[in-house]
């Protein structure tokens, strides 16, 4: 699950953009209009290298004239090194294991790699640096608990909304063309989702719908809340918290989808098809129901339906109500990409802090409409209007050819929000359908509680181990009990395998972790 969420928030990194300014007078703090902090010019001229992942293509040249641009403003020799993910997994840890690291490392979470790394002394301590910067004391204690070993701070968790991450879809005018209303509940969901499959809700006199769309590892599924979904919600007998796979809430998810799959809801080959495949059957109007984000989204599918079906209207569903009374959604972890320094710097505070002030410089927040030419900071960061960016109808758009001209294209800290509404993702657009969706959807998400998953917040080693191969065990058995190989009344023999399999061990160490840091589950 951590890696699919991990795919799809990488690109909304890419947009997160933050802004300098070389004209700057020099300040101790942002100030109320969304100026960055600038940063006078330093006494030595210091070397700063990097090492990251990206899903940016194409990766700019290293040399461009937005690295020219960093080295001028902030008086640093700015070497970064960014490596397609699809190679990073693997390149990271020939680096780490050389033991001759850059200055800054990158990683897309803190994962197991990350506690292990950390625990060997690979990283610095930021506890006492972190009050020095508007941006950092700026992050939420939850998310620092998500980058703490053994007390200490270990890095730089970089912005991303936890209200925004993939929600339920429907097509709000096949359920008007059908006369039906939003469901509320899963049984209403199953008569929703057979009714797209067959009574032709698109009125083309063609049997070419689907109710949901599904594709392998059962992405993205039917979750409509926090008691239907992964996290760690539910708790058994002995009052432990348990991962949402081995859930009854998992579990009544399955039966949805499996008595879906009967009826022909859901298409025959999905636990072989690519999301990527499912999503772009969505966007051509195949299918009623769907997942998708209102932050940062392709305009181009937008665009695509509009096009195909002209009258498609794409609402959120709102969250089930569930049966302990709670009704709202699973939060994100509060943040995507981890940024390290490496520990060797200890006895280097002057680098140390040339670092941070970049950081802090590039996350200060600059409202939605003030992205535009006469922010200097932002024009700056961008390359400036015309060159790295252009304005099209009030909003200010990029394109591949001119990467190497933005400054912001090498330096990955983009802007920490007040808070996810203050992103206004809707502004960013300039299609008038996408921009309807993430409109409606922030307002919806707005007032929608959400479940802020402990587990995000503390660091079980034995998780890390077995957590991979456990999922796999849950998604063999749910994707043969959704196409009818397995029985659903097998679920507490899927239960029992995961236990002896090492869940018991999982479930045991997270709550003893849970217990030791007093982290519990809350709703924000």
């Amino acid at each position: 699950m951590k890696k699919w969420i991990a795919v799809s928030l990488s690109m909304s990194m890419a947009a997160g953009l933050a802004a300098c300014s070389s004209d700057s007078k020099p300040t101790d703090k942002p100030n109320a209009t969304g100026t960055p902090p600038a940063i006078a010019t330093a006494p030595k001229k210091v070397t700063i290298t990097t090492i990251e992942g990206t899903w940016s293509s194409p990766i700019p040249d290293p040399s461009g004239e937005g690295i020219q641009k960093i080295n001028e403003k902030f008086n640093v020799d700015f070497k970064p090194q960014q490596v397609p993910y699809d190679e990073y997994t693997n390149k990271l840890p020939v680096v780490m294991a050389a033991g001759d690291l850059p200055d800054m490392i990158g990683m897309e979470s803190a994962d197991a790699n990350f506690v292990k790394w950390a625990k060997q002394g690979a990283f610095l301590p930021l506890n006492d640096y972190i009050d020095k910067y508007p941006t950092l004391k700026a992050v939420p204690k939850q998310v620092w608990d998500a980058v703490t070993v053994d007390g200490k701070i270990y890095a730089i968790p970089q912005y991303f909304p936890p209200k925004y991450g993939k929600k339920p879809l429907i097509r709000k005018d096949w359920l008007d063309n059908l006369g039906l209303k939003m469901p509320t509940t899963y049984e209403e969901l199953k008569n929703v989702a057979i009714a797209f499959t067959k009574n032709d809700p698109d009125k083309n006199g063609k049997a070419d719908t689907y109710g949901i769309g599904l594709s392998k590892l059962i992405v993205y599924g039917a979750h409509m809340g926090a008691a239907w979904d992964s996290g760690w919600y539910w708790k058994n007998e002995q009052g432990q918290l348990i991962p949402g796979v081995i859930s009854e809430g998992f579990k009544q998810q399955t039966q949805l989808l499996a008595d879906l799959y009967k009826e022909g809801a859901i298409h025959k080959d999905w636990a072989v098809s690519k999301t990527a495949d499912i999503r772009k059957d969505f966007f051509a109007g195949k299918y009623g129901i769907y997942y998708e984000q209102p932050y940062d989204i392709s305009e181009t599918r937008f665009k695509t339906l509009k096009a195909a079906q002209p009258t498609a209207e794409i609402e959120v569903i709102p969250p089930f109500k569930q049966a302990d009374g709670q009704q709202g959604y699973l939060a994100l972890p509060g943040y995507y990409q981890v940024t390290m320094i490496n520990a060797k710097l200890k006895n280097d505070p002057d680098k140390v802090n040339r670092i941070l002030q970049m950081q802090d410089y590039f996350r200060t927040f600059i409202p939605v409409d003030q992205r535009n030419p006469q922010n200097k900071e932002y024009d700056w960061q961008n390359g400036g209007n015309g060159v790295g960016y252009t304005m099209v109808n009030g909003v200010s758009l990029t394109t591949a050819e001119a990467v190497t001209k933005r400054p912001v294209s090498y330096f990955n800290a983009p802007y920490w929000a007040p808070n996810d509404e203050a992103t206004e993702p809707g502004k960013v657009l300039t299609d008038a359908f996408a921009q309807g969706f993430a409109k409606s959807a922030v307002d919806l998400l707005k007032n929608t509680k959400f479940y802020i998953d402990p587990v995000n917040r503390i660091h079980s080693e034995v998780l890390a181990a077995k957590g991979s191969e456990l999922l796999a065990l849950t998604q063999e058995w749910q994707t043969k009990m959704i196409v009818g190989q397995e029985p659903i009344s097998n679920w507490s023999k899927m239960v029992d395998e995961y236990m002896k399999k090492g869940g018991k061990e999982v479930i045991d160490d997270v709550n003893k972790q849970l217990q030791a840091t007093g982290v519990k589950p809350e709703w924000k």
